[in-house]
């Protein structure tokens, strides 16, 4: 019987191990339990996953309803023989007026050549109120009626509608084509240089440390730019979809290139040089959508 209890103890430390070896831990958290409308919000992502995987984490592009994206601090990732541990600060920000809002992040492990994704827990934050429900009521109570005209000139106010009416159909007629161009080249134009300081960032980072985790989330981040900028799904396509797709030599090589870097691990040194085709290849494609929108 004794031996038997031991041969139980065995079998249960070895599942145990096996389990912990391939698990992973998301935690995630609000750094304060509660805010101001506008006010910056930290909430805090820490992951644990097996060192030979790669962790893909929120971007700037990712919708953080009800809270909109600020900016993000991203620590370097530290790992042991094991496990490879990452930490990610949001710094977010919320005009919605809930009293209590939540949120929770998606993060993709890859997987050789597969992809995971798992949630984070959700966490919640409470809105603080300038004005309480108890200085309403005061308002409401010192609040004294004024009086008001008996009599309305409806003819008045209808002719000036009429006239403000047709003065903006006038003037939508004249200027119309030339705002609405102006605003979406604006548009366009702040798109691209905020991916442009993103992409430089990530370049600039992997150039000091050779994470290819950091090769992982620039081509993230410029098939998103891409989705936008072509009106595409391409932040869905495959390497080889993107390469029919564009169907240039430049872009095909670059692509496999750093396909042999993020999955095979490897850093060469036309690393850096393929990012720069790659932000080259995006500026001609910018420019190309400038022009098609401007008629020249």
């Amino acid at each position: 019987m004794r031996k038997f209890f031991i041969l139980l103890f065995t079998i249960y430390s070895v599942a145990v191990n096996a389990q912990t070896d391939t698990s992973y831990r998301i935690r995630s958290s609000f750094e304060k339990d509660s805010f101001f409308i506008g006010e910056h919000i930290r909430f805090s992502l820490r992951i644990i996953y097996p060192k030979d995987q790669i962790a893909v984490v929120p971007d700037s592009g990712y919708n953080y309803e009800p809270f909109e994206y600020v900016n993000k601090i991203y620590f370097p990732t530290k790992s042991d023989s094991v496990f490879a541990y990452d930490s990610i600060i949001y710094i977010l920000s919320s005009y919605e007026l809930a009293n209590t809002q939540y949120l929770s992040l998606p993060v993709k492990f890859i997987i050789n050549k597969d992809t995971a994704k798992l949630e984070s827990i959700t966490d919640s934050i409470v809105l603080k109120k300038l004005v309480t429900t108890a200085s309403e009521k005061d308002v409401k109570a010192d609040a004294t009626l004024a009086p008001t005209p008996s009599e309305f000139n409806y003819p008045y106010v209808l002719a000036t509608w009429v006239s403000i009416t047709l003065l903006l159909y006038v003037l939508y007629r004249i200027f119309g084509g030339i705002i609405i161009l102006r605003y979406r080249l604006f548009i366009l134009r702040r798109a691209h240089n905020k991916f442009m300081k993103e992409f430089d960032l990530l370049a600039m980072k992997f150039k000091s440390s050779t994470d290819l985790r950091l090769i992982e989330q620039a081509l993230a981040i410029w098939k998103n730019y891409l989705t936008r900028l072509e009106s595409k799904p391409i932040n869905t396509y495959t390497t080889k979809e993107l390469i029919q797709l564009y169907d240039q030599e430049e872009l095909e090589s670059t692509l496999q290139s750093l396909d042999r870097n993020v999955y095979g691990g490897l850093v060469t040194k036309d690393t850096n040089d393929a990012l720069q085709t790659i932000k080259r290849f995006t500026n001609r494609r910018f420019q190309l959508r400038r022009r098609i929108i401007t008629g020249g």
